[in-house]
């Protein structure tokens, strides 16, 4: 070969791998094009950002497209999805089975008794574009807020308050408010992420006391308990007394109307029997002498006696007005 016909050669392929060079390019920009499309799936929110400036902080479910990388950069996070912390031990833990490291969960009661507690705080994101670029570590900072408000709570508590039923209730309530108002602070009173719920899992004492705390929870089970029966005997008992005295007391008030009845019924009688003796004195005493004889011979022995024919007939006759005046 000759060197005319190198050179030929030569610019023969050098046109070849410029022609293919062309194809590559060509293909790049529409891959590095195509990159541009991005999808969000149901129950999340898309945030755009134009080189590191928010742009679009609401980018709903769907198939959208936008300048590829590296001009604008595209972050998705799911807002309805409740997130979980845990305050006293690590989740990791509880999956393989590893015994959490007791110092992390020890708390001391304001009566300065050592107590083991796990909480977990469930919450989920009000705000992404806050979540993800205003704070450095959400999840720490929400449970450095949860631990301190739980450790000066429980401070201010015996540790017979913290273990009865109504005082975990009592815990829960007061570290949610405090948790959410730490965080609404932080942020100019903004919500940006809203606590749902605060649960103490387990609070027990420590190993070298747990068979005492055990005999004091039983005692006080039993304290319950017998408290709990006082009260269901004084729930049985009250109403049955109340209705008995309600009964005695109707009853009361009817015999005394009815006595009340009687007296006027008895006075309205005897002024009637005046208005009459004043009118007919002599017939209204014999009738009130027969009514009360009627009465009197009701309640005793009578005897009944025959005339005899030799002997003179008896008098029977009592009814003499003229004779007994």
């Amino acid at each position: 070969m000759n060197k005319r016909e190198r050179k030929k050669a030569v610019r023969g392929f050098g046109g070849h791998l410029w022609t293919w060079g062309k194809y590559l390019l060509v293909v790049a920009l529409f891959v590095y094009l195509f990159s541009g499309f991005y999808r969000v799936k149901p129950f999340e929110t898309g945030i755009l950002r134009f080189w590191g400036r928010v742009v679009n902080d609401h980018v709903g479910p769907g198939l959208h497209y936008t300048i590829p990388y590296p001009f604008t950069r595209r972050d998705k996070i799911r807002i309805q999805e409740r997130k979980r912390i845990s305050v006293g031990f690590e989740f990791s833990d509880q999956v393989v089975g590893r015994k959490s490291n007791p110092l992390q969960g020890e708390f001391i009661s304001g009566d300065e008794n050592i107590l083991n507690l796990e909480m977990v705080l469930q919450y989920f994101i009000i705000s992404p574009v806050e979540y993800l670029f205003m704070v450095d570590k959400p999840e720490v900072l929400i449970r450095s807020f949860a631990k301190k408000n739980l450790t000066r709570i429980l401070s201010k508590m015996s540790v017979d308050d913290i273990l009865r039923g109504e005082g975990k209730v009592l815990i829960q309530a007061d570290v949610l408010q405090e948790t959410q108002a730490d965080l609404d602070r932080i942020m100019n009173q903004r919500t940006w992420v809203r606590i749902t719920s605060v649960n103490l899992q387990n609070v027990s004492p420590p190993l070298e006391v747990a068979d005492a705390f055990k005999d004091v929870v039983t005692a006080r089970q039993d304290m319950d308990r017998l408290i709990n029966e006082a009260e269901g005997y004084r729930y049985d008992t009250l109403p049955k007394t109340r209705g008995r005295a309600a009964e005695m007391f109707l009853q009361a008030e009817t015999y005394k109307q009815e006595r009340i009845n009687q007296a006027k019924g008895d006075a309205d009688r005897f002024l009637k029997m005046t208005e009459e003796y004043r009118k007919k004195g002599e017939i209204t005493s014999a009738r009130l002498y027969l009514e009360t004889m009627e009465l009197v011979m009701q309640r005793i022995n009578k005897i009944f006696v025959q005339d005899a024919k030799d002997q003179p007939p008896l008098d029977l006759n009592v009814i003499d007005l003229e004779k007994r005046e």
